[in-house]
């Protein structure tokens, strides 16, 4: 009997000890106040001259268009995870001074586009997201530019959508190759894991720490100016921007490169950033000696930011490839 009554009590501390966690859990992160972004500009102050939202499917996506009329190539710029139009601020006021049509957008989740929880925001998706704002806009065929992340969407682009293509250019595109697993998907699929999340990324996201992680992307650091600064987490901790990056890690699984790359017969150009320390050339070789078309160039004297860090250099190289593919 008294081994009984111990076991009993022993049962009863563990259900104790598991109700106690199970309340920290549950009732702890809705505790704790989300921080506030360090943001002193309203987001219409972020529009440009160029800039408009479009209405696709229920959501605001941010698109900036230049030459809407013109009657050469149209370029469609894609940016990379946690860039925006802003990215490309360099580049595509250059191309539309050669006469081209500018696309740019803010993909769903990032910059001024808009920003939840509930969405898919797993790069097929984004694909979808833009042929979709390239149907709204008129653009029947383009030249693709991705950055970063944004070559991935641009490669699920290219296997959905293939008669949209003129022409791929890949600036350190980050490609993953090899599937994830599914631990954070289900995990972030209970509300106070993703109430946890939340509190974590408003409070740790402040302006000096997404400076001193943008800042770890260039090879040249002097690029890295207050304003371009602001110009980055201005626009990215704006609307439910914790939750949409949640989001991301929730659906990160669906990124996958599984498609053929061989049967791209697409005009492709390669840049990289020879002191990338975000996108390494081993990650680049694994991906692009698959396409038989790509053209490879490592740029000496930057990183993964390559288009910002030698943008002249970029921009000639990269209307080189155009006009010999007859633009």
């Amino acid at each position: 009997m008294r081994s009984f009554w111990r076991r009993h009590r022993a049962l009863r501390i563990l259900s104790y000890i598991v109700l106690a966690l199970v309340l920290v859990v549950c009732v702890l992160p809705y505790l704790i106040p989300l921080g506030q972004p360090q943001v002193q500009i309203s987001q219409d102050q972020l529009v440009s001259e160029h800039g408009r939202f479009l209405d696709i499917d229920g959501s605001r996506i941010y698109v900036e268009e230049q030459n809407p009329e013109s009657v050469q190539a149209t370029i469609v710029f894609i940016h990379g995870f946690g860039g925006s139009t802003f990215s490309w601020r360099h580049n595509a006021p250059f191309f539309a001074g050669q006469g081209y049509r500018i696309v740019s957008l803010d993909l769903k989740g990032f910059g001024l586009s808009y920003k939840d929880f509930a969405s898919d925001y797993s790069h097929p998706a984004q694909a979808r997201l833009l042929a979709e704002v390239l149907a709204r806009l008129g653009v029947d065929e383009a030249y693709f530019v991705g950055h970063s992340m944004g070559t991935s969407v641009m490669l699920h682009f290219a296997h959905l959508y293939p008669e949209k293509i003129l022409g791929l250019i890949s600036v350190d595109g980050a490609v993953n190759l090899d599937k994830g697993g599914i631990f954070p998907s289900a995990l972030l699929d209970f509300p106070p894991i993703r109430r946890a999340g939340e509190v974590l990324l408003t409070r740790y996201g402040t302006r000096e720490r997404v400076g001193r992680i943008l800042r770890s992307a260039y090879y040249r650091k002097d690029i890295v100016t207050a304003e371009v600064m602001d110009g980055y987490y201005n626009r990215l901790v704006n609307g439910q921007w914790a939750q949409s990056l949640l989001a991301m890690t929730r659906d990160t699984s669906e990124n996958t490169i599984t498609l053929a790359l061989a049967d791209f017969r697409f005009p492709t150009l390669i840049l990289w950033g020879q002191n990338d320390t975000w996108v390494k050339q081993i990650d680049i070789d694994r991906w692009r000696g698959q396409i038989p078309s790509a053209e490879f160039h490592a740029i000496p004297e930057a990183g993964h930011m390559l288009m910002e860090e030698e943008p002249d250099l970029f921009n000639s190289m990269v209307l080189a490839f155009l006009q010999s593919h007859g633009e």
